[in-house]
């Protein structure tokens, strides 16, 4: 059994606990990457975008007249063996690809860090738990509580809900 505390030392305790709590998963929300595929995105694709005007502009008759326009297609669609419409698809494509490659880089990045802030606060979270676990007759709210958080995010994770202790 663990020592006796006063009813106002625990309930002390339980407030405390609870904003120990809070500022876990505060911290874990505020370390979980925010959306930037987007952004990676249409930095990919504007790239791929300057790949292309590029080679629009010197491609064929150098410029953005008509028939700079024009013979630039006609030669990038000669790419693929078509003309100016083929190069139409020919020039699309490294926007395309770039919006696609840094869209994968971005979200690959953004799980693994997704990843190590939900680790870090199961960490946390179990430390509080062990705490707690020495006056558990104190605290079963809160232990139940805290094994229903652990076993969410372990899930989140991909992991099966190890909860250190079962609280009945």
């Amino acid at each position: 059994m663990g020592s006796e505390f006063s009813p106002e030392k625990i309930e002390q305790l339980k407030v405390k606990v609870g904003k120990e709590i809070k500022e876990v998963l505060d911290e874990l929300r505020d370390d979980a990457p925010k959306a930037y595929e987007g952004v990676a995105a249409a930095t990919g694709g504007a790239l791929g975008y300057g790949a292309s005007f590029a080679a629009l502009f010197y491609g064929g008759t150098v410029g953005l007249s008509a028939a700079g326009i024009t013979s630039g297609l006609g030669v990038a669609g000669g790419i693929v063996g078509g003309g100016m419409v083929a190069g139409v698809g020919v020039l699309a494509a490294p926007v395309a690809i770039g919006a696609v490659a840094f869209y994968a880089i971005a979200k690959k990045r953004r799980k693994a860090k997704e990843t190590a802030a939900i680790a870090r606060a199961i960490e946390n979270l179990y430390a509080i738990q062990e705490r707690l676990m020495a006056n558990a007759e104190y605290f079963r709210e809160q232990l139940a509580a805290l094994e229903v958080i652990i076993e969410d995010l372990e899930k989140r994770l991909g992991g099966g809900g190890t909860g250190m202790v079962s609280v009945s």
